[in-house]
């Protein structure tokens, strides 16, 4: 295994930096934190990465970049900490959960808040969320009748993957929507005990920014306001 010290470059109000945040404390990696103002980016931090997007590694002064990308990074350094499982078909599993989370929730909720004043988007919205939310629902029974985690008591990268960027939208719902709660959670309990392993997680609860300060942000770059 390499001994090589991570730089990590963060900005705590983002999801994807989140993953690599979590990751890193589930790892035990040793490392530094440089924190990127993403409305003031350095100059120097083109360097770095030149699409200017964090997350970002140094390592033995190399760079690399992608959330995605840098939490499997992690994995193949640190296996002994298991966040993939051994069975091809099962890392296939963790992997095609992340993607069609991505796919099915987070990219209609950013077509729901890019289009908030539209006639029927959230209509929209809770209709193709809860339809996608019984598939996830079906492949958490699929891996594990009981959580409180994708693979059921494993944690691992789909668990990572996804809790930044769920519980953002959660905090979204609570503060900007008066506390509106997808159907799909109240009828199934393997979802909802995933929801509620994955974001009190201590390495989660660790890096979260907080639901306040994430929706005061997110909606004023965006410039945002309650349909």
């Amino acid at each position: 295994m390499s001994s090589d010290k991570i730089t990590f470059y963060n900005a705590v109000i983002c999801p994807y930096a989140q993953r690599a945040a979590i990751t890193l404390r589930e790892v035990g990696a040793e490392y530094e934190t440089v924190e990127i103002d993403l409305s003031n980016k350095p100059d120097w931090y083109k360097d770095i990465n030149p699409e200017l997007k964090v997350p970002a590694f140094t390592v033995g002064g190399k760079h690399i970049a992608e959330s995605l990308v840098l939490i499997e990074y992690l994995n193949d350094r640190f296996p002994e900490k298991n966040l993939l499982p051994k069975d091809p078909l099962k890392r296939a599993y963790v992997r095609y959960f992340i993607e069609y989370y991505s796919s099915k929730v987070q990219s209609e909720f950013f077509k729901y808040v890019f289009n908030i004043k539209a006639e029927n988007a959230f209509a929209d919205y809770e209709k193709n969320v809860n339809g996608a939310l019984d598939r996830i629902n079906e492949l958490l029974v699929q891996q594990s009748p009981t959580g409180p985690y994708f693979l059921g008591n494993e944690y691992s990268l789909a668990d990572i993957a996804v809790a930044p960027l769920l519980a953002r939208i959660l905090g979204f719902h609570r503060l900007f929507l008066n506390g509106y709660e997808w159907e799909a959670v109240k009828k199934y309990p393997r979802l909802a005990e995933f929801i509620k392993g994955i974001t009190e997680r201590p390495s989660f609860k660790e890096t979260y920014i907080g639901d306040e300060k994430y929706v005061d942000s997110f909606t004023a770059k965006f410039n945002i306001a309650k349909p």
